[in-house]
């Protein structure tokens, strides 16, 4: 595959430049290089010398913690320079003579990119002031704040709007009556970072709690399962760790992404939506939703994002493997990094709607059994993607705030793998025109999910129901503040900022503006239907832990003056977590007879199941008592285990229709059985500089011995996950 990825520059490699043309020139140690520089001109040159700098000082403990830049390891461990655009630093020059203001002048150029220009802001050359007015935050500037005997102390501000990544640095020297000048190019390059500290920034936040939460918390939680069983991962960010901000930069500079936009986060975090996944360029993660994952590391195995970042840094090949919440918590890394706020966000029962027609079709035939090569669009268990925070003066008033990106390889947005950033408000509002990739993400919390009957090539197809509140239920992220140790404790609910309340006047509204925008062709299953006289729910499926039997139970009520018969099928499939069925569990079908006005209040025992319709069991209202309820079918342990993924999720899906009437109901339910819980103590408190015990405990539900596992731990200040083998 082709990549995109600039080359590494060569040990010892420093650019050396004129101000023209730049050019590399390979150098053995890091000091101070200086070019001596002479030009032929008419005006007579000065006997003086130009005065040579010997060094600077970038005074790291001054500037970095009013940056908030302290904490990275690349400041702290290897004094490298980060600052934020914005917001001014000060610097100290020393040169080998006093320079004499009134016939020198001395620059600081600052280059960015390939080409640097000062016509298109990658580059500044910036005349030492002196002069007491305070620097503005939207322009280049230095002044001279302090000079004493050698030394020089300047004050520099780079704009809120400049481009974000490593800036070379160069210092200039000339005598002011000739072109005679010196420049020192010996300083190391100066990364600059967005700065939602900064109200002047596009990534300004201003609430110091969620800044605190969405750009300097370093570990975190991801929620996963389904919207009735929901489970939390914890997910060590590490974007202070070694290597993860020099990776954050790279794959800005490798992205597909002129020099120009890098200090727009609109754009930023559009390229870094396609280079978090490997699908169109050389990028972080190679996503894989089955096993086997022998030639890698399966998805379910990451506890964090820094040992991802460092081998994708250190080998330039896609790691192997992830999946949604790996991609999400390593983009949140990237993004906090870089100075954009972000955050993990969940989004229970996600539609994957493939043709962007905001409906999930599911198409039967006339048997009522589904059609697999016209079912294109599924419904994941959850999806993970991310938010990051920004204005959006590209949109109308009012759409700046919480974009929604995702690095998730799901469908192509203009040709690359990769979407957002979307507006949530304009998602909330069902203003899909917006860019970018509004309707993709508007469909996975918003859209319908729509039964169909395909009678052949020869006749339209018939719509069955559309169900209204399937979609998009439980959208979490974690609030701001401490972590705890539960899954709800510390969830904050996103789902009334991407939709108001389904079934309501408002979300139907949003639903139709949406399908119009998007021209949908589902937009005919909205018409007035006929009144339906049976009533059907699915109960709800409570927690099951894995190794335990399960059934499903539907309630059925006859609200019409005539007796009805009802066929119901229903089957049982484990899927991967993305929807997709891997294998049938069972299958078992039933004929209900209901008088007038009649139900079960609650479910019969059930009958002996058969696969041929015209021999149905059959379960009469008169069996019902009011404590009883129709259970349509039970699933042993033994008849799943053997078929279980490695989400453990399962798909039920419940189709039954009235022989009088023709009406249908069709109702499918996701979950998961419930994997134990690893219990974690400590032998005593925490000190520092000395050894501590901490004990893992499982127990193993499941009949039968569990062999070869690993209990994996990471966190901040841990070089490396530790594995430990148990069983």
């Amino acid at each position: 595959m082709l990549s995109n990825r600039r080359p590494k520059p060569k040990p010892g490699a420093a650019l050396l430049t004129t101000g023209r043309k730049p050019k590399v020139a390979a150098c053995t140690r890091a000091p101070a290089t200086l070019i001596t520089v002479s030009r032929l001109s008419a005006a007579p040159v000065s006997a003086q010398n130009v005065t040579e700098v010997q060094s600077v000082d970038w005074q790291l403990a001054v500037n970095t913690v009013p940056h908030h830049t302290d904490a990275f390891d690349a400041v702290e461990e290897h004094k490298k320079v980060v600052f934020r655009r914005g917001q001014p630093f000060i610097l100290q020059v020393t040169t080998d003579q006093k320079l004499n203001l009134d016939e020198e002048q001395l620059k600081l150029r600052f280059d960015i990119g390939k080409k640097p220009r000062v016509t298109t802001g990658t580059r500044a050359i910036l005349p030492l002031k002196d002069s007491k007015k305070a620097l503005l935050p939207m322009e280049w500037g230095a002044r001279l704040m302090k000079q004493n005997g050698l030394g020089m102390m300047i004050e520099v501000m780079a704009p809120a709007d400049c481009p974000v990544g490593e800036w070379k640095f160069f210092v200039i020297t000339e005598l002011k009556d000739s072109k005679r000048r010196k420049v020192y190019a010996g300083s190391p390059s100066v990364s600059i970072l967005f700065n939602p500290w900064c109200k002047d920034d596009l990534v300004y936040m201003s609430a110091a709690e969620e800044r605190e939460e969405f750009v300097m918390n370093d570990v975190g939680k991801i929620w996963v399962g389904t919207s009735k069983e929901i489970r939390v991962r914890a997910w060590n960010y590490g974007q202070f760790e070694e290597l993860i901000l020099e990776t954050a930069l790279r794959l800005v500079e490798v992205a597909v992404l002129d020099t120009v936009s890098w200090g727009n986060p609109v754009m930023v975090a559009r390229a870094l939506s396609a280079m978090l996944n490997s699908n169109d360029d050389w990028g972080v993660l190679e996503g894989r939703w089955q096993s086997p994952y022998d030639d890698g590391v399966a998805p379910t195995q990451w506890q964090g994002s820094v040992e991802i970042l460092r081998q994708w840094y250190e080998t330039d090949d896609p790691v192997k493997y992830g999946q949604c919440w790996v991609f999400s918590g390593v983009f949140t890394t990237v993004l906090r990094a870089l100075g954009i706020p972000a955050r993990s966000v969940t989004n229970f029962a996600s539609a994957h709607d493939a043709n962007s027609n905001i409906t999930i079709d599911v198409f039967f035939d006339e048997d009522l059994e589904p059609l697999p090569d016209m079912n294109i669009d599924s419904i994941w268990n959850f999806h993970v993607w991310n938010e990051c925070w920004m204005a959006r003066p590209d949109l109308p008033a009012g759409y700046g705030g919480w974009q929604a990106v995702d690095a998730t390889p799901q469908e192509t947005s203009e040709g690359v793998f990769r979407a957002g950033p979307a507006s949530v408000e304009a998602i909330r509002r069902g203003e899909v025109g917006q860019p970018y990739d509004a309707v993709f993400i508007f469909a996975e919390v918003n859209a319908d999910l729509v039964h169909w009957i395909d009678r052949g090539d020869n006749a339209e197809v018939e719509k069955l129901h559309a169900y209204k509140d399937t979609i998009g239920r439980n959208i979490s992220t974690k609030k701001p503040g401490p972590l705890l140790t539960g899954p709800y404790e510390d969830k904050l609910d996103l789902t009334a900022a991407y939709k108001p309340l389904d079934r309501s006047v408002e979300e139907r509204a949003v639903l139709l503006n949406a399908m119009r925008q998007a021209h949908s062709s589902s937009l005919c299953a909205y018409a007035e239907s006929e009144t339906q006289d049976v009533e059907f729910s699915l109960e709800d499926k409570e927690s099951v832990e894995i190794g335990s039997d399960f059934a499903h139970i539907v309630k059925v009520s006859n609200t019409s003056d005539e007796a009805r018969s009802i066929e119901m099928t229903c089957h049982v499939y484990t899927t991967f977590y993305t929807g997709v069925i891997a294998d049938k569990v069972k299958t078992e079908k039933h004929l209900v007879k209901l008088p007038p006005k009649s139900g079960t209040n609650g479910s019969a025992v059930k009958t002996a199941p058969s696969t041929r319709r015209e021999k149905l069991p059959v379960i009469r209202s008169g069996d019902f008592s009011v404590a009883d309820k129709v259970t349509v079918i039970k699933v042993a342990a033994e008849e799943y285990l053997d078929l279980l993924t490695d989400q453990d999720s399962f798909q039920v899906f419940i189709c039954a229709r009235v022989k009088e009437t023709n009406q249908v109901f069709c109702k499918d339910d996701a979950f998961r059985v419930r994997a134990p819980d690893i219990v974690i103590t400590a032998d005593g408190p925490f000190k520092a500089g000395q050894p501590t015990n901490i004990n893992f405990k499982l127990v193993n539900p499941l009949p039968k011995t569990l062999m070869n596992g690993r209990f994996i731990f990471e966190g901040p200040g841990i070089s490396k996950p530790v594995s430990i083998p148990c069983g």
